[in-house]
């Protein structure tokens, strides 16, 4: 009967002692994401270089807020997290690049359309013989 008795606290055991296991293994999930962390911050570095807070600033700080989330992911231990906000942050870094290099496209674009129309004022004007 003795044993009886024991065998649930057993399995009670047993199982708590699977069940933090499992939850470990799914908080870690893999190695530690520096390399992910790594290329993260250097492409929100990069994007803030390139002037992206005159042209797409909610995107640079949408990746900055993600970059700084998976770093507090990280030290917490939950890499699976870490890792993917990392890895949305690069993205919203790059996008935030390639926005602020369409903005500056677009505007040397225009200061080179409004050049040639200027020439193309002065080429037309009458020229006035010296008498």
């Amino acid at each position: 009967m003795n044993s009886f008795i024991n065998r649930p606290r057993l399995v009670i055991a047993g199982s708590v002692f699977f069940a933090a296991l499992a939850l470990g293994g799914c908080m870690s999930s893999g190695p530690k994401p520096d390399v992910e962390i790594s290329q993260a911050k250097t492409a929100v570095d990069q994007a803030d270089r390139a002037g992206t807070r005159n042209y797409a600033a909610y995107d640079l700080t949408l990746a900055q807020d993600k970059l700084k989330k998976a770093k507090k992911e990280m030290k917490e231990g939950d890499y699976k997290e870490a890792r993917f906000l990392a890895s949305e942050a690069k993205v919203d870094a790059e996008l935030a690049e390639a926005k602020t290099q369409t903005a500056k496209t677009k505007e040397a674009e225009a200061e080179l359309k409004k050049s040639m129309q200027s020439l193309e004022k002065e080429m037309n004007q009458p020229v006035s013989s010296p008498q």
